[in-house]
Formats: C-alpha cells, sequence, structure tokens
C-alpha cells in the first residue's frame, strides 16, 4: 500500500513539474518575448544579458541555472542542490523548445498581455511549487545571501530587494514602460500562484506535527524555513504513549515545503494545517501588538 501511494506521489509529482515547467514556459516565450516585455527573476536578467551579449536569452538562462545549482550544492549542500536540480534543467529546457515554435498567444494590448503573462506563468508556478519543489532562481540566491552574507535579514526580504533591484535595471537597460508592465506582471502572478497553492484562503498557517522525530523536522523548520518551533509533551488517549508535538507559524508556500519533507522522510507522522487570521508577535509577516491602531 505504501509503496502504491509513493508511485502515485511520484507521478503527480513528474505531471505537476513537467505541465508547471512547459506553462511557465509558454507565458515567457508566447506571450512576453512577442511583445518586447520582461519580467523579474532570472528570466530578467537573461533577457538584459540577451541585449549586451547578443547570446539567446535561452541559453542564457541555461547557463545562469547550473550557476545556481552549483552555487547551491556548494554553499548550501547537496540536498539543497536536489530540490532545484529537476526544475533547474527542465524548464530551460523547456524555454528553448517553446521559444523556437515563434507562436504569440496574446499581442498589442498591454493589459490584457499582462493579465495572460500573470495567469499563465502564476499558474505555471504554483504547480511546481504546490509539490515542494522550486525553480532555483532568485530565492535560492537569496537563501545563500541570507546564510553567508545577511544573516539578520529574513530571506523574503533579501528577494524583494534584489527583485527590485532587477526591476529598476530593467527600466534602465529597456525603458521605464517595461519595468513598470515587468513590476505589475510580478505583482499579480505571485498573487495568482498563491492562491493556486491554497485558493482564497488565509495567507499564514498553523502547522501541528506529531512525531518521534522531533528534533529533526524541528531542525529542518528551523534551517530551512527561518521558522520558529514551540513543543509540546503529548499522549495518545488510544496508546497512553507520551509524544512530542511541534507547532509553527508558516507561510503557504512554506507548509507545502514541509509537508513535502515529512512525506519523504517521515511519511508516517500526523501533521495538521489550519488557516489562521492574524498573529501577533514579531517575526516575518507577523503584526506588532504595539502597532495596532485602536
Amino acid at each position: 500500500m505504501l509503496k502504491k501511494l509513493m508511485k502515485n506521489q511520484l507521478l503527480l509529482d513528474a505531471l505537476s513539474i513537467f505541465f508547471g515547467c512547459l506553462i511557465t514556459a509558454m507565458a515567457v516565450s508566447w506571450i512576453l518575448r512577442p511583445n518586447q516585455l520582461s519580467t523579474s527573476g532570472v528570466t530578467g536578467l537573461a533577457l538584459m544579458a540577451e541585449k549586451f551579449t547578443g547570446i539567446d536569452y535561452t541559453y542564457l538562462y541555461y547557463g545562469f541555472s547550473i550557476v545556481i545549482l552549483i552555487m547551491a550544492y556548494v554553499f548550501l549542500g547537496k540536498k539543497a542542490a536536489l530540490k532545484i536540480v529537476t526544475v533547474s534543467i527542465l524548464y530551460p529546457t523547456l524555454l528553448l523548445i517553446t521559444d523556437r515554435f515563434k507562436f504569440v498567444l496574446a499581442k498589442d494590448d498591454m493589459f490584457i498581455v499582462c493579465i495572460y503573462f500573470s495567469l499563465f506563468y502564476g499558474v505555471g508556478a504554483g504547480l511546481v511549487i504546490r509539490r515542494g519543489y522550486t525553480f532555483g532562481g532568485t530565492d535560492t540566491i537569496a537563501r545563500i545571501l541570507n546564510k553567508k552574507v545577511f544573516k539578520d535579514v529574513s530571506i523574503s526580504s533579501i528577494m524583494l530587494v534584489m527583485d527590485a533591484i532587477i526591476i529598476l535595471l530593467l527600466g534602465v537597460v529597456f525603458g521605464k514602460d517595461v519595468a513598470l508592465y515587468a513590476l505589475v506582471n510580478h505583482v499579480t502572478y505571485i498573487y495568482i500562484m498563491d492562491y493556486i497553492l491554497f485558493g482564497f484562503r488565509s495567507k499564514l498557517y498553523k502547522v501541528s506535527i506529531i512525531s518521534h522525530n522531533h528534533k529533526e523536522i524541528s531542525s529542518f523548520i528551523f534551517k530551512e524555513l527561518g521558522r520558529g518551533v514551540t513543543l509540546h509533551d503529548v499522549t495518545g488517549a488510544y496508546t497512553n504513549e507520551r509524544k512530542h508535538m511541534i507547532t509553527c507559524i508558516c507561510s503557504p508556500r512554506q507548509s507545502a515545503v514541509l509537508r513535502r519533507f515529512l512525506a519523504q522522510n517521515y511519511p508516517n507522522v500526523f501533521m495538521e494545517v489550519s488557516p489562521i487570521v492574524t498573529v501577533y508577535a514579531i517575526g516575518n509577516r507577523f503584526v506588532k501588538l504595539d502597532e495596532i491602531e485602536d
């Protein structure tokens, strides 16, 4: 039974990753490029590099992906590199293939173009991240910078600054209109990606996990997700067995990553995910009590 579930899981992973990467590649090749637009992240860097080098951006993206993959292996370790290796190779390959078709899905009307791009890109990225994988782009670079340089700055803050710098550079290289559309696309597809992950529900989740491997799981939450953990002593009413329960507050994406980690390493744990409205505390995406208006 367990083997059958694992096979089904692998099949769902493969299909989600393939179609997610394909949809995002179509968004870039068939919507973004024909309208001479750009976006944030590694795609934006590749498009800017193409303008100065004359090398096709798909090859440049492939090169950037390999460099980031090597950096992840060197600075973050083998496990971190394995998490991004599949998408780091598959996505630029599909990007290269779709770019050769020269098909145009939306043209001229920039408002319609932005809607189509954000919809396709958000859905594609959501399918990949929902299975616990990552594209290995600016998020991986942010993790490296957080670990080696900006240790007191959250990963999300580093990513925000990086994307802002890339969008500003797009304005310098391609003009302010391209930078403005890139900003609109960036904000819109992030919201769409969140809806693909967790619908129109809360953007903060309380995760409760009961397991004998509480130390290993807590360490993963600390190091990989950058979240705090609370431990509780609990007793099962049926078995009268004492165990530890882990609770943490995290984002939708982080809960998906945690779920993936548990499925791969501790599939027999008890995991409960509950949407919450607001958390009053000091920390990333929390609300400080002294900042609430009466």
